[in-house]
C-alpha cells in the first residue's frame, strides 16, 4: 500500500493515522505542506517508523518550493521527482490518498 499524505502533521492527524495503519512493505509519500513532517524535529510523528519497514518518500519539488533542505530531514527519508512519484503509484498495489 502507498499512503500519499498532502498535509503536515501540525494541520492534520492523516500522517498518524496512516502511520498507525501501515505495516512492513508499505510506502508513505509525503506530497505539498506534508513535506514539512520529514523535517527531523521532535514534534513529527515520523519517530514512530524508524524501527519500522515503512518506506518514506518526500516529493522534491514540493520540499524545494518550500525552501527545505535534505539535510534538516530524517536520514532515512528516500527523494522522488515527479517521475518517481509516477512510478511509487504504478509499482504498489494499492494507493491510499489521505487528505
Amino acid at each position: 500500500m502507498l499512503y500519499i499524505i498532502n498535509k503536515s502533521h501540525a494541520d492534520s492527524q492523516a500522517l498518524n493515522n496512516c502511520l498507525q495503519r501501515a505495516s512492513r512493505g508499505d510506502g508513505i509519500l509525503l506530497i505539498e505542506h506534508a513535506v514539512y513532517s520529514a523535517l527531523n524535529v521532535k514534534q513529527s510523528p515520523l519517530h514512530l517508523v524508524l524501527d519500522s519497514e515503512v518506506t518514506v518518500y518526500v516529493l522534491t519539488p514540493d520540499m524545494q518550493a518550500r525552501g527545505l533542505q535534505e539535510l534538516a530531514c530524517f536520514s532515512f527519508v528516500e527523494y522522488v521527482d515527479y517521475t518517481g512519484f509516477v512510478g511509487l503509484i504504478e509499482d504498489s498495489s494499492a494507493v491510499r490518498s489521505c487528505f
